[in-house]
């Protein structure tokens, strides 16, 4: 197992570091889901992955005619690209939602197993948070790809291994998935480890405070334990990245807005710090992602959130070269009202983006909903930061 665990390590290091990014300075977009697209009025919740083939795999929730979250009938959907995001193939179905048993599946986080070859999805479904409760818990499934993302597996309940990890024998309130990406660890004593984000409720009340929890599988996804411990006690959608030094470093959405929550693993996600806030990301409660990227031996972390201590607009990535202490160059991607982002470093180098285009707010104008929109642009390009 030990050498297994090497061997995979030294495979990445050496992909990364014959990764050359192509010399164009502009962002591409491409549609990827739009409204009313396939019968259904509204999308949201990218989840970008790129597949052992090399195929870009997109994964969204396909939400019929109700904007709202689960428990709305909501069928998880994906597309592929083996074009680097030119184009994409048409839908296929990862969970599918059934109105006449009114079960309904959302919120995805895909991983690449790259030891194993397939894609793992995790994802809430049935109840919805909020409504959730010991009799009618919100559940957390998996189903997994063997075919770099054409088609998926049959739906897998995890509900008790995940809840049991949370909330051990006290009361199960309820828990959902962070959505977006998860990370397949590379380093260490626990390389191969898959890993993404809950986001669990601590108490009956509605709209009250939750805690954020890693949960990991060591056996490609069919079994899953929690961490010891809560990264933050009054947290929200989350994601993780592995630092160069083995360590892992949660980004946690903050409801109080204002600025990003972090917290570190120094034990492969088992325990975390308490959460600080860093002053130099702004967070208007929403979901963003985090990645790794290094260029030209410089370890960079990319993290894309809307430009905004208040609104969910402007979605921009951000750039720190000290592992998230400091957040220096931006680039705006999208110009006006836009939420959740899921990141991706392609095979060429170059990095893709899927982007939430829209609102969901009655305060604001216009018409609520979500154009979701791949853009592919250069890191270069990113570096030379907003004119």
């Amino acid at each position: 197992m030990k050498k297994l665990k090497s061997l995979f390590m030294l495979a990445m290091l050496a992909f990364t570091a014959c990764i050359t990014p192509e010399p164009f300075q502009t962002q591409e977009r491409v549609s990827l889901y739009e409204m009313y697209e396939d019968g259904s009025k509204f999308y949201r919740i990218p989840a970008l992955v790129k597949a052992k083939d090399g195929a870009l795999v997109a994964i969204a929730d396909k939400r019929g005619d109700a904007l709202g979250d689960l428990p709305n009938i909501i069928t998880i959907v994906s597309k592929r690209s083996t074009d680097g995001g030119k184009t994409w193939s048409d839908m296929s179905v990862v969970a599918q939602g059934d109105t006449v048993a009114k079960c309904g599946y959302g919120d995805a986080v895909v991983i690449a197993d790259e030891v194993k070859g397939n894609l793992v999805a995790v994802f809430s479904g049935n109840n919805g948070l909020w409504q959730s409760n010991e009799a009618s818990l919100s559940r957390t499934y998996t189903s997994i790809s063997t075919d770099n993302g054409k088609s998926w597996n049959q739906v897998v309940d995890i509900t008790d291994q995940v809840y049991s990890g949370v909330y051990g024998t006290g009361t199960r309130y309820g828990l959902f998935t962070g959505s977006g990406s998860g990370i397949q660890l590379k380093q260490g004593e626990h390389a191969g480890r898959l890993m993404l984000v809950v986001a669990a409720r601590n108490d009956a009340i509605w709209g009250g405070t939750m805690s954020n929890y890693a949960i990991y599988s060591d056996d490609g996804g069919q079994t899953w334990q929690a961490s010891k411990n809560a990264a933050c006690t009054n947290g929200d959608e989350a994601k993780v990245v592995e630092l160069p030094n083995g360590n892992i470093l949660m980004s946690i959405r903050n409801r109080a807005k204002q600025h990003r929550l972090f917290s570190l693993s120094t034990d492969g996600g088992e325990t975390w710090s308490e959460p600080q806030v860093n002053a130099t990301l702004q967070d208007p409660a929403c979901n963003g992602d985090i990645i790794a990227y290094n260029y030209k031996r410089k370890n960079l972390l990319l993290h894309s959130l809307p430009a905004s201590p208040t609104t969910r607009e402007n979605v921009t990535v951000y750039v720190s070269e000290d592992n998230g202490e400091t957040w220096t160059a931006k680039r705006r991607i999208f110009d006006g009202y836009s939420a959740y982002s899921s990141l991706q470093v392609l095979d060429d180098g170059t990095i893709g983006i899927i982007v939430e285009e829209g609102k969901w707010d009655g305060n604001l104008p216009g018409e609520d909903g979500f154009n979701l929109g791949f853009y592919r642009f250069s890191i270069d390009w990113l570096l030379e930061g907003d004119k």
